[in-house]
């Protein structure tokens, strides 16, 4: 009597101890957050208030009156778009504003500071337009200036003329041939120059930027294995390899090389016959 007893009390305690395990499994499982627009806001990414648990603290946004925003180190932007498949990550300025004038808000991104942005990175070549706003002492006729009016205009500044010239990434301050002051660089998406207008620019400026958080994968995928980490931001895609053996490579190449330049391997050949 006294085992079957102990045997039902263990048998009590085991299935406790299994549903113990199964709520704390069920407790640290991460569903999807949403914020406005954005509705699947998983893996790396974090919405501020989710369990500790989930997601990487690197790569938490915030909800602000129902927009998804994400801290760079400019300050904060709106979330537009998060596309997992290709790891990036669409960002517009907040002071951007459809309308009859050209905002200029404070937090553009821009060529001077890097292509890196903490943890994203802007890829620019091919995929961007740089637009340079200025100031003129006198109107331009030249088509590729694009007659600008600024929303923060003041009186002060009211007779000015202001354009703005639209180039690749490769774009000098050379390419500017009238007398004008510059006013700031920013980046657009790509903008085949000829024939834009203000709201060509401002459309593109609403759209917003794709930042890669490719080396997410790179530290997922690569680094925590020990292995080096190349990231193809054009096809979105890391490749990991082994340090020694891309050194090994790389000087079995360099000795082919050598071996050809100096002929030793026809000095070889030709002591042969």
């Amino acid at each position: 009597m006294m085992f079957r007893e102990a045997k039902l009390v263990a048998l009590a305690v085991f299935h406790t101890f299994l549903l113990a395990i199964c709520a704390a499994n069920g407790n640290q499982t991460c569903r999807p957050s949403s914020c406005g627009d954005i509705q699947n806001i998983s893996y790396p990414f974090r919405l501020k208030g989710d369990p500790s648990w989930c997601g990487d603290s690197e790569y938490e946004l915030v909800c602000e009156n129902n927009r998804t925003m994400v801290n760079l180190n400019l300050g904060k932007y709106y979330v537009a778009d998060i596309n997992y498949n290709h790891s990036t990550i669409r960002v517009v300025d907040p002071g951007v504003e459809k309308g009859n004038c050209l905002s200029t808000p404070p937090y553009f991104l821009t060529r001077e500071i890097s292509h890196y942005y903490g943890i994203y990175y802007l890829e620019l070549t091919g995929m961007t337009s740089t637009a340079v706003l200025m100031n003129c002492d006198q109107p331009v006729s030249e088509g590729s200036y694009i007659p600008i009016t600024p929303c923060n205009a003041t009186s002060s500044s009211s007779q000015a003329y202001v354009y703005a010239l639209v180039g690749g990434e490769s774009m000098e301050v050379g390419d500017i041939k009238y007398s004008c002051t510059i006013s700031r660089t920013i980046i657009t998406q790509f903008l085949k120059p000829g024939n834009l207008s203000m709201s060509d620019l401002q459309e593109k400026l609403l759209l917003g930027l794709e930042l890669s958080f490719l080396s997410f994968r790179c530290k997922s995928e690569c680094r925590v294995k020990g292995l080096y980490c190349h990231m193809n931001y054009g096809s979105h895609t890391v490749q990991c390899f082994n340090p020694g053996y891309s050194l090994k490579i790389f000087f079995s190449n360099l000795l082919y090389i050598i071996r050809y330049l100096l002929g030793v391997d026809y000095f070889i050949q030709s002591k042969a016959y």
